[in-house]
């Protein structure tokens, strides 16, 4: 089982396949077990790098440590660590927020960014106001009911199982308070840890906004409206999804995504910094 210590955790992650560089970022109610679908689908064109974030699954941290510094610095170490230049980075949820400042603080590391199901954590009123009256108002209610959509809670209750029984492996849902916990996730909304919405304007790689049509956290709408401010992105909506398209409609994010890399992403360039074939 592969860690690399970055700021004095061992952070867990794996690698997949071979090929261009993708960086999977899960969001807080997942961990690297996730990505499960999106594995077989990429690995044979990728070299795909999953990981727990700190505080998740394997890479046992305190809540204290729920810093997006934290979590970039490691997302880093573990590029480090499997000699990789350049990535494209697939975020969704938290994963987005750290794919966001990677993109922006380090943009000759990231070859392109998909940005999923996630508010950014940038000072946007209307995912501001989303997220905490989201924390207010759902947290009796279990991760599959407060992250998938009807439709596929109806029709996939196997892998609403599955999606839940991926998150108990996560410290939060059986060695952390609810109230620590919500605390530590909420600190990522205070205005001193958001970026401002112009910042988005300095994001220099192929981008694209994916969101399911159902999503109660993060609106299509706000994804169109970033969408606009960016030039050359893309925005990309999914039918009968909510806060977790990449599990609920996998196949078709799967090749939505694909797609996506094959058109914008310059993979000689990519494979020249990585030493792919």
């Amino acid at each position: 089982m592969p860690f690399v210590t970055s700021n004095k955790r061992d952070i867990y992650y794996e690698r997949h396949g071979a090929g261009p560089a993708i960086l999977f970022l899960h969001g807080a109610g997942s961990n690297a077990a996730t990505w499960w679908q999106q594995l077989p689908a990429f690995t044979p064109q990728y070299t795909c790098l999953t990981m727990d974030i700190r505080c998740f699954g394997r890479s046992v941290a305190p809540p204290e440590e729920f810093s997006l510094e934290l979590f970039v610095g490691d997302a880093l170490a573990v590029l480090a660590r499997e000699g990789i230049e350049r990535a494209t980075v697939v975020g969704q949820s938290l994963g987005g927020m750290i794919g966001l400042r990677l993109a922006l603080r380090h943009p000759e590391r990231v070859a392109a960014f998909v940005a999923c199901d996630t508010s950014l954590a940038i000072d946007h009123p209307t995912l501001v106001d989303s997220i905490e009256r989201r924390f207010k108002t759902v947290s009796a209610v279990s991760i599959e009911q407060r992250s998938l959509g009807a439709w596929f809670l109806k029709a996939q209750p196997a892998l609403a199982a599955l999606y839940a029984q991926i998150n108990h492996f996560n410290p939060s849902a059986h060695s952390i308070a609810p109230e620590v916990w919500r605390e530590a996730v909420l600190r990522l909304n205070r205005p001193e840890n958001l970026l401002a919405v112009a910042a988005l304007d300095q994001l220099a790689c192929p981008t694209m906004f994916l969101v399911g049509a159902e999503d109660p956290i993060v609106p299509s709408t706000v994804m169109r409206e970033l969408g606009q401010r960016l030039p050359g992105s893309e925005v990309v909506v999914v039918e009968e999804a909510a806060h977790s398209a990449y599990f609920e409609k996998a196949p078709e994010f799967n090749q939505t995504v694909l797609d996506f890399l094959r058109r914008r992403v310059d993979h000689s360039v990519c494979c020249a910094a990585n030493g792919c074939p």
